[in-house]
Formats: C-alpha cells, sequence, structure tokens
C-alpha cells in the first residue's frame, strides 16, 4: 500500500474510533458510481470502500480534513493513482457505533470492499459484510453482495443474514394506539438470491430466490385474543419458513447510486411462497418504488421518493409490510421501525440536499405514509384502506466522508405526530 493509501486508512480508523463516525442499522449498501442498482435488501449499514476514483466536486472529504489537521496528507503522485487504479480488489474495515429508535444505541465492526471479474469495462463487484450489538440484546450479522460478470449482462444480488431482534409492535392497522405496544422476539436466517439480466440499456429483468427460518418466535405481552401480536393468526405461534421466488423489473438512470444529483430509479418485484415450495403458509407480495432526482443550482438536490407495498395470502405477521422495514430500510424517519404495520402500505418523501461548505453539507425533507386498515365485516376481500396518514419533518447534516464515491455520513432528526421522533446516523443518503 502507497505511503498516501496507508496514512489514509490510518485516520479513517481513528476517526471511527475517536469520532464514533455511525454506520447505522437502517442504511443501504455504499455503491460505486455505476449504473446497476444495489441490493435492495435490509441489514445495518456498510462501510464505503475506497474506490480508486479522480476527485470531483469539494476539494477534500472529512478523512482529508482530518489528515491535514495533523499534518499526515500528501496529494498522490499521478503514479501512484495509476498504481492504485490498477488494483483488482479494494476494501475497509471500521468499527462504528449507532443510534435510532429501534435499538437505541449499538456497537460494532464493519468490513465493505470491491472487485472486478473480467476486463476493465466490467462493473466494479461489492460485498460488505458487519457485527452489530446493542442494549436492547439485539444481534445481527449481515453479509450482502453484489457481483458482475463480463460486460455486465449479468449480475448477481445475494443477502445472508442472523439476527436475534427483539423488536416493539403495536399491532396490525393504521392507527394503533401505542399502548398496544409488545415486544415481539424472534431469530432469523436469511438466505436471498437475485439474478439480473440486462434487457435494454437501463433496464434489468431479474429472478429471485428466497429463504427465511425464523425461530423462538414469542412475545413478552399477556396472551390471548386482546394481544396485538398473537390474535394475528400466521405467523405468531412459533418457527415458521418461507420458501419462494421473484420476478424483478428495473430500471436504473442514476448518475450515482451512492449520492445521485440527477436521474431515475424504478423497480418493481413480485414474490410468491407457496407451501408446495416449503412455505409453513401460502402468501405473496408486490413491493413497487420510483425516485427521481433533479439537480438545482449546483450541488443542490431536489429527491422525491415512493413506493406501494401490497401483500395477499396468509402473510405471516413478521412479514407483513411496515414502516421502516422496507427493503433499503430507510422510510417513515420520524416514527420508530414497524410503528404502522398492515396488508398494505403507502409511502411518499421529499428531501432538499444542499451544500454548507466543502464536506458539509444539509438536508430537510417531509414524509408521509399510511398502512390499511384490517378487514372488517361486509368489506371486500384483500382491499387496502388507507383511512390514516402519518407525516414527518427531517432535517440534519450531510459530511462526505469519501470523495471518490461522494458517500455522505448523515445525522437527522425527524418529528413525527404524537409525540414521536427519532435521531439517526447513517452512511449514505437516505434514498
Amino acid at each position: 500500500m502507497s505511503s498516501p493509501a496507508w496514512r489514509r486508512a490510518l485516520v479513517w480508523r481513528l476517526a471511527a474510533a475517536a469520532l464514533a463516525l455511525p454506520l447505522a442499522a437502517r442504511a443501504a449498501d455504499p455503491q460505486t458510481p455505476v449504473k446497476f442498482p444495489p441490493a435492495l435488501q435490509q441489514g445495518p449499514a456498510d462501510v464505503p470502500p475506497a474506490v480508486p476514483s479522480e476527485p470531483a466536486g469539494p476539494s477534500m472529504d472529512f478523512p482529508d480534513f482530518l489528515m491535514r489537521s495533523v499534518g499526515l496528507y500528501q496529494e498522490p503522485t499521478p503514479e501512484e493513482r495509476a498504481l492504485e487504479a490498477q488494483k483488482r480488489f479494494h476494501w475497509n474495515f471500521v468499527p462504528f457505533v449507532l443510534t435510532n429508535p429501534l435499538i437505541q444505541f449499538g456497537v460494532g465492526v464493519a468490513s465493505a470492499g470491491v472487485f472486478r471479474i473480467g476486463d476493465e469495462d466490467t462493473k466494479l463487484s461489492k460485498f460488505a459484510t458487519n457485527f452489530l450489538i446493542t442494549i436492547r440484546g439485539q444481534v445481527s450479522v449481515p453479509l450482502r453482495t453484489t457481483i458482475f460478470f463480463s460486460g455486465n449482462e449479468w449480475s448477481l444480488v445475494g443477502y445472508l443474514n442472523w439476527s436475534w431482534f427483539p423488536s416493539p409492535t403495536y399491532g396490525v392497522g393504521g392507527n394503533t394506539p401505542t399502548t398496544n405496544e409488545t415486544i415481539v422476539d424472534y431469530g432469523l436466517f436469511r438466505v436471498w438470491q437475485t439474478a439480473y439480466r440486462r434487457l435494454y440499456e437501463n433496464l434489468y429483468c431479474g429472478f429471485g430466490a428466497y429463504f427465511d427460518r425464523f425461530y423462538a418466535v414469542s412475545n413478552r405481552g399477556a396472551q390471548g385474543p386482546t394481544n396485538p401480536f398473537t390474535s394475528y393468526p400466521y405467523g405468531t405461534g412459533g418457527p415458521y419458513n418461507n420458501v419462494g421466488a421473484s420476478v424483478d423489473l428495473l430500471y436504473e438512470s442514476r448518475d450515482n447510486p451512492v449520492n445521485a444529483t440527477r436521474g431515475y430509479y424504478a423497480s418493481a418485484t413480485y414474490r410468491a411462497f407457496p407451501t408446495w415450495l416449503g412455505s409453513t403458509t401460502s402468501w405473496q407480495s408486490l413491493y413497487a418504488n420510483a425516485r427521481a432526482y433533479f439537480g438545482l443550482p449546483a450541488p443542490n438536490v431536489l429527491a422525491l421518493w415512493a413506493y406501494g407495498w401490497f401483500s395477499w395470502g396468509n402473510t405471516p405477521y413478521l412479514n407483513l409490510p411496515s414502516i421502516g422495514t422496507d427493503p433499503d430500510a430507510r422510510s417513515g424517519r420520524g416514527y420508530i421501525e414497524g410503528r404502522h404495520i398492515g396488508k398494505d402500505l403507502l409511502y411518499a418523501e421529499a428531501e432538499y440536499r444542499f451544500h454548507i461548505w466543502e464536506f458539509l453539507g444539509g438536508a430537510a425533507g417531509v414524509n408521509v405514509h399510511s398502512a390499511s386498515q384490517p378487514e372488517s365485516a361486509g368489506q371486500a376481500p384483500n382491499q387496502p384502506r388507507f383511512q390514516y396518514w402519518w407525516p414527518a419533518l427531517t432535517a440534519g447534516l450531510r459530511v462526505l466522508v469519501n470523495r471518490p464515491t461522494h458517500a455522505n455520513g448523515l445525522v437527522e432528526v425527524g418529528l413525527g405526530l404524537d409525540g414521536s421522533y427519532g435521531i439517526y446516523l447513517n452512511i449514505n443518503e437516505n434514498f
């Protein structure tokens, strides 16, 4: 490793340990500036790998600032940049702390990297993993991968996770009271894999296979028909399996999936979990989302996001659509994850991202969501009923932590109704 790269890696570790640079549990994968999208899976945040690239935008990021402050910074020579660019494998390892309403406070270590299969025209593949433990007794060990093959015509997106994650729940419906809260204990072993094939330019089609094993499922509230968890008939009485397949469509034209300034992103994923494949109950889901990015006076951006999440059949309780448990795990900031849950969920958000100085920026936004009401007598089966809408305001700072990939660290406050609020520490933009 060259001397400047060694110094930068050293400062990364010192900064993470001394300043507790957050990698939040709700963050999405770090992305290199390539057209193919990130893996749409949940999991703790990943560390942005040091991807070789020419500097752009601000003259320095936060690690550069620290290096200059302690006298360790040295501008790489053209030869050093060329040598770095020829490497086929790059990775990073960082300890972290994080906080959000679901976990309160947690610590862990994370590693992420990029590598290339094929010639220089092949997009970068990546991996990310970490170990998380929280003061609420929650533990999570995910591994996420995105592998591009030569020519970029095929890609594999994988997600593995083992977790023990006790979480609060409030029952099914769009207006459940906080007095309904009960803690649900469960363990999860998950293996997801999706293969994507390019159809035309920015349009992709994919097929996926899914396996979930939920075990030791129980709740700490009183048993009986009035319990908001046990009164639901599916997935609340003990261990169960989800075994299924998906069909995926995706459009991706963003200039940078880590920190988009222009372009569009849209996806639709249909999943089926029939009993004949091994699922405990038979159910299906559809998740469709769209995002748009409009460059205002550079480098400011207006970002828009909306999604619809629908399920039908005998969907297990822990797999029902709920706020904050979307595949990117970034929606509904201002409310605790899982606060509103239903057979169907609608969500929309607008965020204005602006530059303040060098590596420092800000963001302000508004979001709103609605979970469908439970079915009642006289209502047609599986028809969503969106009666209650829950808005929230968000505001925070953005700190550039990796100049080549334009990855930001985020510190945000979200304010919802009924005194609901949250403080969020994340890596990469929320969407």
